[in-house]
């Protein structure tokens, strides 16, 4: 057999690329492409601190730190093994990205996003009254506890201020920047 004269060459995410394929070794992916440069940042962060050995792979121990640290127990081996059976193998940083990307991409686009909280905001001023929300999400529909939507909404949420004609103030849940973020846009406002 010959050897390949093709050459490699950096690629953004520092792993060689040959000529006619990806970082992942696979036909690019067009759910990676879409992904923004902040996503496929904050996904590289979260490799890094997922892969506790450093070796560039998470494997069985990272996933038991990891699912130890969420869980708060230590995960049996049968747990481990249903995880890793539903990645590829090795789990590299550029299969972790491939992977992740897919699965973002099946995500709601953020113009649907947009319209579904528009159809709460009252003053159509970006924001929603938490409470309203909360009852909504809490009552209809696949129904959500009170304790996934805080954690949802922690980051996108403001204290009211009393406007006329308002009788109390409360919380409001600022969509529009919460769909900036789950879409890469608040990139590029900085």
């Amino acid at each position: 057999m010959q050897a390949s004269n093709r050459t490699s060459k950096p690629s953004p995410l520092g792993y060689s690329l040959s000529p006619n394929s990806s970082p992942f070794g696979t036909p690019r992916s067009t759910a990676f492409t879409q992904l923004s440069s902040m996503q496929i940042q904050e996904l590289k962060e979260s490799f890094q601190m997922l892969d506790k050995d450093g070796d560039g792979i998470i494997g069985r121990e990272d996933l038991g730190a990891m699912l130890g640290s969420l869980v708060g127990q230590d995960p049996t081996p049968t747990m481990i093994n249903a995880h890793l059976s539903s990645v590829p193998t090795p789990f590299n940083l550029a299969s972790y990205l491939t992977h992740l990307s897919q699965h973002l991409s099946l995500l709601t686009p953020g113009p649907d996003l947009l319209s579904a909280f528009a159809a709460f905001d009252d003053n159509d001023d970006g924001t929603i009254d938490v409470a309203e929300l909360t009852e909504s999400l809490t009552s209809m529909g696949e129904r959500m506890s009170e304790a996934d939507i805080e954690r949802a909404l922690k980051g996108f949420t403001k204290r009211r201020a009393l406007g006329r004609g308002q009788t109390h103030g409360g919380d409001v849940f600022r969509y529009r920047d919460f769909v900036d973020v789950l879409s890469g846009k608040e990139e590029e406002k900085e």
